[in-house]
């Protein structure tokens, strides 16, 4: 059998180069366009086994003219349509009623290759489509691969393969959290069900015992979330569009409301004595202890008061804006802090800077977790570095000194030695007792020049010493 003759259209050079070298290492006789006029050009001068065209060429949605010319031209090619996500719901429709396949980048080379190759033989997609389903559905009937795909990534991690845990023991919450997900799509409930609700209590009193962080159940939960985007985005095709945003928010508000209760039921796990220990560092004098929010400091101990200079009347009447007294050169900082405090619960203790009322700055160790996500709020623990800087200064300072000295003592060794045997030198040339007269009277005047350079070296070396 000849090699399939495949037709790539795409105005993104690098990707059309990349992917026609990719097809034909694969054995396939590719040519390749990357505008609509160069396609319709060579889709009326030769033919075609495959068409691969991006959907948007130079405007969008214009890969259905290159699709439908085919369509016309060559009824029998395989026209499949490539995009880096789906445009509208005329447009998705009219993947399903014109085209043989749909490829999201990045591509899925392998289904890309087989579904070539299946081409080839004579084996399309069913010309009529499937009806749609609800994302309940899918899920459901994808409950087992999704929790094989979930188990597969978590295991990647290091930090959560590390845990010793059973499959059974790290998934064994999976399938009644998407049975759970896909009844409330469907009933459009405003919460989680009792059930729903209580074993995700239960999940977070359980991987408390099993030994995971908080920072570790919400990796495990984003990775979830990521399989679930990923088989919706495999199977848009077969998706009722009317329903899809609507039960894209439902999982992520379900999987949000799971993941608050499992947190709230690890942190109830947490020993009497440690939570007393939170307790004790509100009341430090020497810990800054707040809670704050997207702007404002909301709450905070006397410590940090004293730090920033605010008083409790100023605090409780919302004057303490965090934000507005960041330098603007340490806000990427706090944007980092943000996106981890988000994403994993806490963020890493970082260095920044407050400008305070009376017009001087404060330099501080911060360092913050999650409170709640709805409002977004976190606890922040703050260490003042004023006097660690002014103890930091006064090293470089002695370390600078210190570098002086051996430098100036290098050239007191360098410059006196020389001297010395000058000196050395001049003495015995004076007392010598057969030195002509007028010689001799130049070698005393030698040797005042060289008491009158060493004079002037010593003043020098002295006063190039650093003062106390």
């Amino acid at each position: 059998m000849s090699a399939a003759k495949v037709l790539c259209v795409d105005d993104d050079l690098p990707l059309l180069k990349s992917l026609t070298k990719v097809l034909e290492h694969s054995g396939f006789d590719v040519s390749a366009a990357s505008s609509v006029p160069e396609a319709l050009e060579l889709i009326g001068k030769d033919s075609f086994d495959v068409l691969l065209t991006d959907l948007n060429i130079g405007e969008p949605a214009d890969g259905f003219t290159v699709v439908g010319a085919m369509r016309r031209v060559q009824p029998s090619a395989c026209t499949f349509i490539l995009t880096g996500y789906p445009d509208i719901e005329s447009a998705i429709q009219a993947v399903r009623s014109q085209v043989d396949d749909y490829f999201a980048k990045p591509l899925d080379l392998p289904r890309l290759l087989s579904a070539i190759k299946n081409a080839q033989t004579g084996v399309r997609r069913a010309a009529t489509p499937k009806t749609p389903v609800r994302v309940s559905e899918l899920v459901r009937c994808s409950k087992q691969q999704i929790c094989k795909t979930w188990l597969r990534e978590v295991l990647k991690h290091p930090e959560l393969a590390s845990i010793p845990l059973t499959e059974q023991e790290r998934s064994d919450h999976i399938p009644d959290l998407l049975e759970e997900l896909a009844s409330r799509m469907e009933s459009s409930r405003n919460a989680l069900g009792d059930e729903a609700a209580e074993a995700a209590r239960k999940h977070g009193r359980v991987r408390y015992q099993q030994g995971y962080t908080i920072p570790q159940i919400l990796h495990e939960t984003r990775i979830l979330q990521q399989v679930l985007s990923s088989t919706i985005q495999k199977d848009l095709l077969s998706l009722e569009l009317s329903t899809l945003i609507p039960d894209a928010f439902t999982i992520g508000e379900s999987l949000e409301a799971a993941l608050e209760l499992s947190i709230r039921a690890y942190q109830a796990q947490i020993p009497q004595s440690l939570q007393a220990s939170f307790s004790m560092l509100y009341k430090s004098p020497y810990l800054g202890v707040a809670i704050a929010n997207e702007n404002q400091i909301i709450d905070a101990n006397d410590a940090l008061l004293r730090m920033t200079r605010y008083t409790r009347e100023q605090l409780r009447a919302g004057e303490i804006d965090w934000f507005k007294m960041t330098p603007e050169r340490f806000r990427h900082l706090d944007v980092n802090a943000l996106e981890q405090l988000r994403e994993y619960g806490a963020c890493i203790p970082f260095e920044k800077e407050f400008n305070l009322p009376d017009g001087t700055t404060l330099p501080f160790l911060i360092g913050a977790v999650r409170l709640s996500t709805e409002p977004f709020q976190w606890s922040v623990y703050m260490i003042d570095l004023t006097e660690q800087r002014r103890l930091q200064a006064a090293e470089r300072k002695v370390r600078e000194w210190e570098s002086r000295y051996a430098i100036i003592n290098q050239l007191a060794h360098d410059i006196n030695n020389p001297l010395a045997a000058l000196t050395f030198t001049f003495h015995l040339l004076r007392t010598y007792p057969d030195f002509p007269p007028d010689a001799r009277d130049l070698v005393s005047n030698a040797d005042e020049m060289l008491d009158r350079v060493s004079d002037a070296v010593k003043k020098v070396l002295v006063e190039s010493r650093p003062s106390e």
